[in-house]
């Protein structure tokens, strides 16, 4: 079954890449953690050592926790620099109407 974890995280991050990486800078972020995901998953099929007890189950819920308050900086930070290149636009496309009557 951890196969098919595997499988689904790597997609889930190649396709976050492929269609979305325009939308946001956070795109990139998730990504990662979800390659990331994908090879601990891999892992707790390939090796004999169970990957979600003990310290390597707190490492995958610090790194989880540490890569959602990340993904959440990006985007927010990042946004604001998208609005005003959006409001930047929409002032240059109303300019020109007004000038095309003039």
């Amino acid at each position: 079954m951890g196969y098919i974890y595997s499988v689904l995280w790597f997609l889930t991050a190649a396709v976050l890449v492929g269609r979305f990486r325009k939308e946001s800078a956070a795109i990139y972020v998730l990504s990662v953690y979800f390659v990331y995901l994908g090879s601990w998953w891999l892992i707790d099929e390939l090796v004999p050592v169970d990957m979600l007890a003990g310290s390597y189950g707190w490492t995958l819920r610090i790194v989880s926790a540490v890569a959602l308050l990340l993904a959440l900086v990006v985007h927010f930070a990042f946004k604001p620099r998208e609005e005003e290149e959006d409001d930047l636009e929409e002032s240059d496309d109303s300019q020109a109407t007004v000038d095309g009557h003039q």
